[in-house]
């Protein structure tokens, strides 16, 4: 009899210790993989990301690996206000621990949007969270439009969120030392989100960047810019109250976006222009000290007498031509809200030259000379 209640009780606890469990993580599996069973599992991941992001999430399918492993087929992230497309990604893993949640996106596309108003959506929506667990996000390829971007390439991101503030840095490029964007937001008053840039010796196109200055600016559409820049601003307000600071090299300038005419002919050419320091402060700018170069282009003979007169330069001679071939810019400024100055080259065989073609110098300085700071604005519009 002893040996028989012995038996019963070690069938009991083989029942309920690896025959029982077995079934039900058997059939929680089978389970997950039927219709009912991912409906399920969808709306569990649709409502947490959903309120995690402040966002519409849609999620094909779901693929329960292990406790605390999973991955996620075709997602799309939608703005809850205005229903536009934010992005989509076709593969991630998430990696659920006790301190810290990681994600591996194979490939993300972002929809048809400027870089800067993609980021603005993230302040908002995501940036926001507060929470004590930390993400980390890697990302394999980046879309744009439905075309591979070059300049994304190779891109990882990682993003840091507590109760008081918010951080994501991204590093991205195939260069030894990659270019990095750091975003950083306060969740208390008084609220604020700052962009700090660095390319580390990379060009950048610069219209991503352009939507994050204080003020609009056309260089055309092949300029780039190599070096560091900041951007602080209230969230949504791009071009209100700004605070900003730069240094650094932009490339490939278009002379004719620069000083637009009706005929589109009062300059031609492309410069460089080597920036020492920009800074604004309250959407004021408070100083910007920078060199323009650049070789080979034309410029209409019918501007150069006003431009030197409101810019207080030498008119160096008085050429027949129409339109003037000239072989070197070489334009030092230096600017703030009492005014400006110019100077022209500083050494060689045509010190104080600004522009000047085959023949010798068109403009050249006033070293002395200090301009109203109304007055530069007056002399570019024509």
């Amino acid at each position: 009899m002893k040996n028989k209640s012995r038996r019963i009780l070690n069938r009991l606890l083989f029942t309920a210790g690896i025959l029982l469990p077995s079934f039900i993580i058997g059939g929680t599996l089978m389970l997950r993989h039927t219709q009912l069973g991912q409906a399920w599992l969808r709306g569990q991941w649709i409502e947490q990301l959903s309120a995690a992001t402040h966002s519409n999430i849609d999620i094909g399918h779901v693929h329960f690996l292990h406790p605390g492993k999973t991955t996620l087929e075709d997602v799309r992230v939608t703005d809850k206000e205005s229903g536009r497309l934010i992005c989509r990604a076709n593969h991630i893993e998430v990696e659920q621990g006790d301190e810290e949640t990681r994600l591996n996106i194979h490939t993300i596309q972002i929809s048809d949007t400027s870089p800067v108003g993609w980021i603005n959506w993230w302040n908002e929506h995501v940036l926001a969270i507060k929470q004590t667990q930390q993400f980390k996000i890697k990302i394999g390829l980046t879309l744009l439009n439905d075309l591979p971007v070059e300049e994304l390439n190779s891109i990882a991101a990682l993003i840091q969120l507590d109760a008081s503030s918010s951080q994501m840095t991204v590093n991205w490029g195939s260069q030894p030392t990659p270019l990095a964007v750091q975003i950083s937001r306060t969740h208390q008053h008084p609220v604020a989100t700052t962009i700090l840039l660095q390319t580390n010796g990379n060009s950048l196109p610069l219209q991503v960047v352009t939507d994050a200055l204080p003020t609009t600016v056309d260089l055309g559409r092949h300029a780039t810019f190599n070096g560091q820049l900041i951007s602080k601003y209230a969230p949504g307000q791009f071009t209100s109250e700004v605070d900003f600071a730069a240094e650094g090299k932009i490339e490939n300038i278009d002379l004719s976006s620069i000083f637009p005419t009706s005929d589109g002919k009062s300059i031609t050419g492309t410069a460089s222009l080597d920036i020492k320091r920009a800074v604004c402060n309250n959407n004021q700018w408070k100083r910007l000290s920078a060199v323009m170069t650049g070789h080979a282009g034309m410029i209409a003979r019918n501007w150069l007498p006003e431009l030197a007169s409101k810019l207080q330069l030498r008119w160096m001679g008085d050429i027949k031509e129409e339109h003037i071939p000239y072989e070197s810019l070489h334009c030092e400024f230096s600017w703030d809200p009492t005014g400006f100055t110019l100077k022209g080259e500083s050494d060689g065989a045509h010190i104080g030259a600004i522009l000047r073609h085959k023949n010798g110098p068109i403009l050249g300085d006033r070293p002395d000379a200090v301009i109203r700071s109304a007055t530069l604005q007056d002399a570019l519009n024509r």
